[in-house]
């Protein structure tokens, strides 16, 4: 099991928008000098709730701070974009990270995106799949011609710069749908479970499996799995610091909710239209007593992890840190507490578990 950060970017109060960013890429090298694995940026739109429209670009600037860590959008919301750039972007950012890029790729979810880039939301998977489909292509021939529903062009050259990653940067999708899960599962592409509850990522995790094999791909561990997670030296104090900043965050499921409600959310983000509504509704004492929320003393948090892990095939522990308008230097403390204090004792019991 790896360990990433999932790193939201809501503007704070009293800080800069380049205080913001310059804060994010310190928190960045921080995550490299703690031992984490992976460093994902999430892509949002005319949103006052966030400030990371081209995650990317983040992503070049922290190429230059780190040489271990490995960074990704997650996701590239591929409606918005032609393949044929994020493609040229990719092969770029693999160049600049000397191979560290992850490729985060998704359909998109929220609809005043959608029509603030004019795109019909109801069309989102036929364009994803147009889209990586060509993207693939693009990393794969020399050249080639594109003539499809949405997109038309031509590759008349090897891509430029060449990638260094063979055959392509590895993918990551965000799934919750049958659909979604199919297609990883089919591609053997790690798939991400944000805010599920135990018993459905075993469910997804069932089904996606069943697929994997019979397309022919080794049955090798392929979830990710977000939860929002803070470190303090009790578990009173973690809770007492932590909480506001969680229902804060909580909150967005308020607004996905409002979505499902008014009617915006297209018949194939069904499963969006039924889980915003379902984790709204829960108390945070519940939210806690699932297992959505992880905040204690090391000893807590080390304890519920391990308990993901033994009902969980975990490729990837996505967690995050900062949350709601938690200070930077407050993430900081925990995330610290967490790289000193739980990866350790998690990678150990792994271990043993491994040669049991």
């Amino acid at each position: 099991m790896k360990f990433a950060i999932w790193s939201l970017s809501n503007p704070l109060p009293g800080l800069s928008y380049g205080d913001l960013y310059r804060s994010q890429l310190g928190e960045i090298g921080l995550a490299e000098e703690l031992g984490f694995d992976h460093y994902w940026l999430y892509e949002h739109h005319v949103s006052p709730h966030s400030a990371m429209p081209s995650p990317n670009l983040m992503i070049a600037a922290a190429a230059r701070e780190t040489r271990r860590i490995r960074l990704g959008a997650m996701v590239n919301i591929l409606p918005y974009r032609h393949p044929l750039m994020v493609a040229e972007e990719m092969a770029m950012l693999d160049v600049l990270t000397d191979g560290r890029i992850d490729c985060g790729i998704g359909r998109g979810l929220k609809p005043l995106e959608f029509r603030a880039f004019g795109v019909d939301q109801d069309k989102s998977r036929e364009i994803f799949l147009e889209s990586i489909d060509a993207i693939l292509k693009i990393w794969r021939d020399e050249n080639f011609t594109h003539s499809g529903k949405y997109f038309n062009f031509e590759k008349a050259s090897p891509l430029t710069p060449p990638l260094v990653q063979k055959p392509h940067p590895p993918l990551y999708i965000s799934a919750q749908s049958q659909d979604s899960l199919r297609w990883a599962a089919e591609h053997d592409v790690p798939f991400g479970q944000i805010d599920a509850l135990i018993d459905e990522c075993k469910r997804d995790q069932a089904f996606y499996r069943d697929i994997q094999v019979k397309s022919g791909h080794a049955p090798r561990p392929r979830l990710f799995l977000t939860r929002e997670i803070y470190v303090a030296e009790t578990d009173k104090q973690a809770m007492a610091e932590a909480k506001p900043y969680l229902i804060q965050h909580w909150d967005l499921w308020a607004r996905y909710t409002q979505f499902s409600e008014a009617g915006e959310m297209p018949d194939s983000y069904d499963h969006w239209r039924k889980h915003a509504p379902k984790l709204y509704a829960m108390k945070f004492e519940e939210i806690v007593e699932r297992g959505l929320i992880i905040a204690g003393s090391p000893e807590t948090v080390t304890r519920h992890i391990r308990a993901h892990a033994r009902e969980l095939d975990l490729a990837i522990l996505l967690g995050v840190f900062r949350f709601g308008g938690m200070p930077y230097d407050m993430a900081a403390r925990s995330l610290t507490a967490f790289s000193k204090y739980v990866m350790p004792h998690c990678r150990d019991a792994e271990r043993a578990l491994q040669h049991a």
